[in-house]
């Protein structure tokens, strides 16, 4: 029940009932509709959200520009222990050492400023060290008393001494927290654009997902058509260039390789929870699908053609997005690997071949 209700105020779970608002302004309701929080909000959850090829720096600079705003790391890795571990991926990382940097990613938004933040923590203190619990109280107890706003979901004795009310799901109390210092924040204002165009680029550039995946899928279908057709032997334009588009084609329907890479420990509802648009795999699309048409081109017409390859290009984005989106809307349901929507993708045969039509007549 306490997971529930910090994930339903973070926008991840449908209401039956009723709506939730962030500073004023509704968010969700039970008619599904859900708009952009007004400010950057604070989230952590049960399973970290992380990505484990991400290092602990770019993770807590990431969630600085959600709230477009930079600050010096050194002293809040430090009072957590994670001041030698900054350059280092979080999959190298201990399992108490990943807690706390989901933790402090959830605290960050409030860390950056003055004005009031939601700040949402599901079980903080489960598999943290004395130093870093210590740590988790006194922040907690200064952004409180600079007036940000915390729900917390746990079940430390420590914890619940911040808080000023005690809720069990049946009942509420009041409580008279201990006081602490006040919280300033020294973060400096940063404009960021296209921040999830950027953290799906460097997330594939460290981990070369859409060559393991996309690019893969794409040289497998080539070699395979390479070896048993020879192109010199048929005259039939029209299929020529369905095999030029067969790659692409095929490489779209692996699906967006960020998407891939961010269902490990819940990551990618971390990104839905934060914005509307979720890191993608745009700029390695277009590059994936434009190489292979390319080099299909060659193989099988004798030269390039700018237009299908232009239009094999494009078509592997379209693909690649049609899938994604269907990924997507089953991660929205409560048992999203019951529901078996990956079998819609032959429906997209049809509008491969009307391109296919279409290009061979250019």
């Amino acid at each position: 029940g306490k997971s529930t209700v910090i994930e339903a105020c973070a926008r991840l779970l449908s209401l039956e009932n009723g709506r939730v608002f962030h500073h004023g302004k509704m968010v969700l309701d039970s008619e599904g509709r859900r708009k952009s929080p007004p400010e950057a909000f604070g989230l952590t959850l049960q399973k970290n959200g992380l990505v484990g090829d991400e290092t602990v720096e770019n993770h807590l600079k990431t969630v600085c520009f959600l709230s477009e705003k930079t600050f010096d790391l050194t002293d809040i890795l430090a009072s957590y222990g994670l001041d030698h571990r900054r350059h280092d991926r979080i999959a190298q990382l201990s399992g108490g050492q990943m807690r706390k940097v989901a933790v402090l990613a959830g605290l960050l938004p409030a860390l950056l400023t003055n004005e009031p933040r939601l700040i949402l923590l599901d079980e903080p203190a489960t598999g943290l060290d004395e130093k870093a619990l210590e740590s988790l109280v006194n922040h907690i107890g200064q952004l409180s008393a600079a007036g940000h706003g915390f729900i917390v979901a746990s079940h430390n004795s420590k914890i619940l001494e911040c808080a000023t009310r005690i809720h069990d799901l049946k009942t509420e109390k009041s409580n008279v927290p201990n006081t602490h210092e006040l919280w300033k924040s020294t973060a400096t204002q940063l404009s960021t654009s296209l921040l999830s165009a950027r953290v799906g680029f460097r997330y594939l550039t460290s981990t070369q997902a859409a060559i393991a995946r996309n690019g893969l899928t794409a040289l497998l279908v080539l070699g395979t058509l390479m070896g048993f057709v020879d192109p010199s032997s048929i005259e039939n334009r029209s299929l020529l260039v369905g095999f030029v588009l067969a790659a692409p084609f095929a490489a779209g329907l692996a699906g967006d390789p960020v998407l891939y890479i961010m269902r490990e420990g819940r990551a990618v509802d971390w990104w839905r929870a934060q914005v509307q648009r979720l890191p993608s795999s745009d700029v390695h699309s277009l590059i994936i699908g434009f190489v292979f048409t390319a080099i299909g081109c060659i193989v099988f017409l004798d030269g390039i053609d700018w237009r299908i390859t232009a239009l094999g290009t494009l078509m592997h984005w379209v693909t690649m997005n049609c899938v994604r989106f269907i990924e997507l809307s089953t991660l929205r349901l409560v048992r999203p690997n019951a529901v078996f929507l990956r079998l819609l993708l032959p429906i997209l045969i049809l509008p491969w071949a009307l391109v296919t039509d279409f290009a061979a007549g250019l």
